[in-house]
């Protein structure tokens, strides 16, 4: 479980981002709701890592985030995707990883079906669109197994047409325990949503 509690997340001196308590399971997806400017990337950069400018407690499994030896398996996808163009999505995918064992391959393939690119492993990334490498970099993120998944303005990377391809390998990697957390300007159908009002994360 994280445990979220007394949060105050600052930009410079001023408090820009406010939670009281959030409880987060293993195997929970959220989605945090509000504008540009409201400290939506900065929490998540906080979760990681990434930015150490807020007071209040982080916990996971009851040891501080920040301690924690699986700190190191927080994964942020942001909106940049940088990939080798001469190199196919399957290379890509491995690319941080390295050889992967006969497990992760069959997992790498089911995710590839569910997010409609396993016919494109092969094929060189050049002419993909974005869509197609957030795919490649949720395959990889996924493949990391990190306990937290955190993924910034979500509703930015894809279109209705995509989206339930994309839902439905949010629901492959909970079942695993995985955690995810994802920001954006729209709620999210079917799972747990807050919004932030007023620089305060409240649930809806």
């Amino acid at each position: 479980m994280l445990r979220i509690t007394d949060f105050k997340l600052y930009s410079s001196l001023n408090t820009v981002l406010t939670i009281e308590e959030i409880y987060i399971d293993e195997g929970t997806f959220i989605h945090i709701q509000g504008k540009n400017s409201t400290g939506k990337s900065l929490f998540l950069k906080s979760l990681c890592g990434q930015y150490k400018n807020y007071s209040g407690s982080l916990l996971y499994r009851r040891k501080k985030l920040s301690e924690n030896k699986m700190n190191n398996n927080v994964v942020l996808i942001s909106n940049y995707f940088p990939v080798i163009e001469n190199l196919s999505y399957l290379e890509n995918i491995q690319l941080p990883i390295g050889n992967i064992n006969s497990i992760q391959r069959s997992r790498l393939i089911d995710m590839a079906s569910i997010l409609g690119i396993v016919n494109d492993l092969s094929d060189m990334m050049e002419l993909s669109s974005r869509t197609q490498r957030l795919f490649v970099y949720l395959i990889r993120a996924s493949l990391l197994s990190p306990s937290i998944l955190l993924i910034d303005d979500i509703d930015t990377y894809f279109d209705d047409s995509n989206y339930e391809r994309v839902y439905q390998f949010f629901q492959f990697c909970l079942k695993s325990g995985m955690m995810i957390i994802s920001t954006g300007k729209t709620p999210i159908e079917n799972i747990q949503n807050y919004v932030i009002r007023n620089g305060v994360v409240e649930k809806i």
